[in-house]
């Protein structure tokens, strides 16, 4: 009888102390909810504006869009208001320019008479392309993107004038093929929803007579579409 008893004891004293834990325990949490309660209650709520899918606009040339396909290089990357390039500060111009042209960015009010070729600002002064180096040295100051390209934003055409933009060019190059090729390139979005366009320029050894004597040093081409405007060296022998 008392071995009963002693166990119903035992087992009662152990229910009522798990209980009181119990108790202890949910006070401590509840307690604990209403400081994280409190210590919300005090941080700001910014309203968030309410925005319709048929509100969200992308400007005609955003340079973004030339991203999706990749870009030939990582190097010095520079996005504009409708290109994105890859500034090479060796030779002082871009390794490459990537453009989007469609119907949208051709078509606007903008006009190169109010644009002047400038300083890239973002490129370090001890690499950065001035008008100086090209006055006097028979290059023109050729677009990698055109600068008719960009008629939908007047922002957008002043950004083709940084000299991040440009690379030296035989003037009847320039003036003529050069701009024939970026027509053909304008004409092909009257077939086609969006014209990728990656240009850049090449630099390949030519030959060059000094004193009588065959010498190699760079020349600049430019690419576009595969297509080069280089010509072979037509020395064969050790004199020229």
């Amino acid at each position: 009888m008392m071995r009963c008893w002693r166990t119903g004891a035992t087992l009662l004293f152990g229910a009522g102390l798990g209980a009181v834990a119990s108790r202890l325990l949910s006070i401590r949490d509840q307690k604990e909810e209403e400081e994280r309660t409190g210590l919300l209650s005090r941080v700001p709520v910014l309203p968030v504006p309410r925005v319709q899918a048929s509100e969200l606009t992308v400007s005609p040339g955003a340079s973004g869009a030339v991203m999706k396909y990749g870009f030939p290089s990582l190097a010095n990357i520079k996005t504009r208001e409708s290109y994105v390039t890859s500034y090479d500060p060796r030779t002082r111009t871009a390794s490459w320019v990537i453009e989007r042209l469609n119907p949208a960015v051709l078509s606007g009010s903008s006009d190169r008479k109010y644009c002047d070729f400038k300083e890239d600002d973002s490129v370090h002064v001890f690499h950065r392309a001035t008008n100086a180096d090209y006055r006097g040295s028979g290059f023109d100051r050729g677009h990698l993107a055109a600068a008719a390209n960009h008629k939908w934003s007047q922002k957008a055409m002043e950004d083709t004038f940084y000299l991040s933009n440009v690379a030296p060019q035989n003037p009847h190059l320039n003036q003529k093929t050069w701009n024939n090729l970026e027509k053909l390139c304008r004409s092909l979005t009257k077939h086609y929803l969006n014209v990728y366009v990656c240009t850049g320029p090449l630099y390949l050894p030519r030959c060059v007579c000094v004193s009588g004597r065959r010498l190699m040093e760079n020349s600049t081409s430019i690419i576009r579409f595969l297509a080069t405007t280089t010509s072979p060296c037509r020395h064969t022998s050790s004199r020229c």
